[in-house]
């Protein structure tokens, strides 16, 4: 009897464990449910999403203003350098030298305006490579004439001095 009463409080803890126990994994998977539903869906509100969408939209019109304005100034650039390469200072056109300084400044402006994005400082090193290559070539130019003008005056003094050279011959 002792035994059977013994085996009867086994079997009833082990039932009331087996209860408690299941309570206990329920609670649990519950709290863990719910807590990880709370963050899924409090994390990605709709307001989230469509800020993020705002976001996306306003970069995919930023790159698509970048595109439009980098094929209109791909024109320009290409004239640019024509003009430059084809400048010839020895014709004394002060206009061509002003337009091709309006243009260059006009594309540096690009960069000044929009200088929040980094993209566009490709227009600013466009325009100082142009202006620094045009600068090269006027001065390239002055230098070229320089020396022309250094070699006529060598060629005048040998002239001359091979005149006095047979002037003295002739008086000796």
């Amino acid at each position: 009897m002792n035994e059977r009463k013994n085996n009867q409080t086994k079997q009833t803890k082990n039932r009331r464990e087996y209860i408690v126990g299941f309570v206990h994994v329920s609670l649990f998977f519950v709290v863990t449910t719910i807590a990880c539903c709370f963050i899924l869906f409090y994390y990605s509100n709709n307001s989230n999403v469509f800020d993020n969408k705002k976001f996306a939209i306003d970069k995919m019109k930023r790159i698509q203003d970048f595109r439009s304005v980098q094929n209109e100034q791909a024109v320009i650039v290409d004239s640019i350098y024509s003009i430059i390469g084809n400048f010839n200072p020895t014709i004394q056109a002060s206009y061509k030298e002003n337009d091709i300084k309006h243009y260059l400044n006009g594309i540096k402006n690009l960069y000044e305006k929009s200088g929040y994005d980094r993209r566009y400082k490709i227009f600013y090193q466009t325009a100082d490579f142009y202006n620094m290559w045009f600068a090269d070539k006027q001065e390239l130019w002055a230098k070229r004439r320089n020396i022309d003008d250094f070699k006529k005056n060598l060629e005048d003094c040998r002239i001359g001095f091979q005149k006095k050279q047979d002037e003295l011959k002739n008086t000796n």
